[in-house]
């Protein structure tokens, strides 16, 4: 695990020192050591985060005759199969690296090596001899990359703060993401904060020469159908074969690997398979809570007296006044999800005693996890007239009916769903996922002068959809949810919160479930199998039968979800009035300050939804003082 930079342009004089500026700040992703490639053309740096070959792991790297250079951000799990293929290709190798792989088989397929890699990356390889840089990103998008042009050069660098340090990158903030940002909590790839400044999307790769504009394409294309011919049996056969792969594919390093443990399903069934298959006595890391709604440590516990792991928790009291000015640095841009709070603090603590951890991201989302996919099973099966009538009435009904104190509850639940059925499929997307703001909400606090200068974040949500109808892809509302999940949630929330509080600390992150032909595999199953009744995700709770404790399997969902309102009320009460209700706030370039204090005192909406309003004002004032001093 690495961070990586550099710069391409035949018409400019680059600066050596501006590269090494911009590798020094992505030391905490690589502290073992840096690296650099020049040439007339191209300049690649590289920190480095010793996993595997700690003594001849150094990067760049190049095939034999030096023609073609590579840096990478993260670990190619298949790197020992691809190297005994290669070899009896002819190929020689210098290192016992998993990095060295990339240039040899770029030599053998060109740009088309991209398909043979099994793992999480972020990688740059430049071609010397036709003068080509390529960029890419694995599938899922496990691993961060930015990328800019200005005047002809092409920067990129594995994090934003990173990419500023070059001298000509334009930093001028998008009005568009901020306003997209408070429906998501997030800001959807390409975008960034900064106008000019992109993400490349997860399954992408970019090619440039100097010379002509920027290509990117999808490498990795994902398919829903045709559906597995499988029973049930047979498909919980397969899922534990391949989740028993996926995991010892991840246990290669030559450092310790240890694992998260939450007290649910998938950290669980990961830290179960792990145990069983490493060769030593693994170690695992909780992290709880006073709250007990929010503290699962008696459940993560139970799985490690049955796996006799090496187990350490930690009860968190989080001093938030000092320490979220942090992670709102760490993270570069405004970002909401409040269990970045608890990863930062379980990655902090467990970089004490590891450099690699697994953990349990993408069981949700691949195998249907959540109790909004049991609501579009629920629309999948019925078709609900759209008529001005029955739009009113069922929203008469919702508008009458008392806000939910509670998310979770039954009730909760119910309130959301109701709300949903009179919406189009966008906006119930939106509906059933945000805890943010609307479009009526924005356009009622944010200044009436820029309120015409956007569009709609619901274009998103289209744009989106609108990929499947391009790639022929017929699929019912359930995969359409899931493939939303996975194009946005997934890579540009849940993953950016793992990689940055994880990488923050020097800590490498590992995700079994997003092993790529894992994941084919449950995107492909059919309806029937992946959610037959009203229990979510029941093919990994069935699985989890045979590894987790009876209280783990049956246990309620929680989450890795912290207790926002009543921080919001109690430890960070003197911050938000202090930061938001102050008329000098930085959020009033943008916002009206009445609508936002009225919207701050408001006792009439789901205690849920309103920390995750004020949370996200909160973070972006934040953001923008911190963005402003620098």
């Amino acid at each position: 695990m690495c961070g990586i930079a550099g710069f391409l342009g035949t018409n400019t004089t680059y600066s050596k020192q501006a590269l090494k500026e911009m590798t020094s700040l992505l030391k905490h992703r690589g502290p073992d050591g840096e690296g650099f490639y020049f040439d007339d053309f191209v300049a690649l740096g590289h920190r480095r985060l010793s996993i595997i070959d700690l003594e001849g792991g150094q990067q760049p790297i190049t095939n034999e005759d030096g023609s073609v250079v590579t840096i990478l951000n993260g670990e190619i799990y298949n790197y020992i199969e691809l190297r005994q293929e290669l070899l009896k290709k002819g190929h020689r190798f210098s290192t016992k690296t998993d990095t060295e792989c990339l240039v040899h088989l770029y030599e053998e397929y060109g740009v088309d090596f991209l398909r043979f890699l099994r793992g999480m990356y972020a990688l740059a390889l430049w071609d010397k001899n036709l003068r080509k840089l390529v960029l890419a990103r694995d599938r899922v998008g496990k691993k961060p990359l930015y990328y800019t042009v200005r005047n002809g050069v092409l920067i990129f660098a594995s994090e934003l703060k990173a990419l500023k340090k070059y001298p000509i990158v334009d930093t001028s903030i998008s009005l568009q993401s901020i306003w997209d940002y408070l429906t998501f909590g997030f800001i959807p790839s390409p975008n960034t904060v900064y106008k000019k400044i992109c993400k490349l999307p997860p399954g992408h790769l970019l090619v440039y020469d100097g010379k002509g504009g920027v290509k990117i394409e999808r490498y990795w294309h994902v398919k829903f159908t045709p559906k597995l011919s499988v029973s049930r049996e047979e498909a919980l056969e397969q899922l534990e074969r391949s989740l028993e792969k996926a995991v010892c594919l991840r246990l290669r390093s030559d450092v310790p690997v240890a694992s998260f443990l939450s007290g649910g399903i998938d950290s669980g069934l990961v830290t179960a398979i792990a145990a069983q298959n490493y060769p030593d006595r693994i170690k695992t890391f909780t992290i709880g809570f006073e709250d007990g709604d929010f503290d699962e440590r008696n459940l993560a516990r139970k799985v490690a007296e049955r796996y006799s792991t090496d187990h350490h928790e930690f009860l968190v009291r989080p001093n938030l006044e000092d320490d979220l000015g942090k992670i709102v640095a760490a993270y570069d841009e405004p970002f909401a999800d409040s269990s970045a709070v608890p990863s930062w603090y379980v990655a902090r603590e467990a970089a004490k005693h590891v450099k690699v951890v697994l953990n349990g991201d993408g069981g949700d989302e691949a195998f249907c996890g959540y109790r909004r996919y049991l609501a579009a099973k629920f629309f999948s099966t019925i078709s609900f007239s759209q008529s001005g009538l029955i739009k009113n009435t069922l929203n008469y009904i919702v508008d009458t009916m008392p806000e939910p104190t509670a998310a979770r509850s039954l009730y909760g639940f119910f309130h959301r769903f109701l709300r949903g059925v009179a919406l189009n499929e966008v906006e119930r997307y939106l509906a059933w996922t945000g805890d943010k703001l609307n479009e009526a909400d924005k356009s009622e606090m944010f200044l009436s002068n820029l309120v015409g200068s956007v569009n709609p974040s619901i274009r998103i949500v289209e744009d989106t959809l609108n990929e499947l109808s391009i790639s022929g892809e017929k699929i019912g509302f359930l995969d359409r949810m899931l493939w939303l999940d996975m194009r946005l949630i997934l890579p540009d929330d849940l993953l950016v919160k793992m990689d940055i509080a994880t990488m923050t600390h020097s800590l490498e992150a590992r995700s079994p479930f997003l092993d790529h032909e894992l994941f084919e595999f449950a995107i492909r199953l059919p309806l029937n199998i992946k959610l037959p009744g009203r229990t979510t995700k029941p093919l990994l709770r069935s699985l989890a039968k045979r590894y987790l404790p009876h209280e783990v399997v049956t246990a309620p969902k929680k989450g890795f979800e912290v207790p926002l309102a009543r921080w919001l009320k109690s430890d960070l009460a003197g911050m938000v009035q202090d930061l938001l209700i102050s008329t000098n706030a930085e959020i009033y370039d943008f916002l009206k300050h009445k609508a936002v204090v009225s919207y701050i005192q408001r006792t009439d909406i789901e205690p849920k939804r309103w920390a995750g309003v004020v949370w996200s004002l909160l973070w972006l004032e934040l953001w923008l003082r911190q963005n402003k001093s620098l």
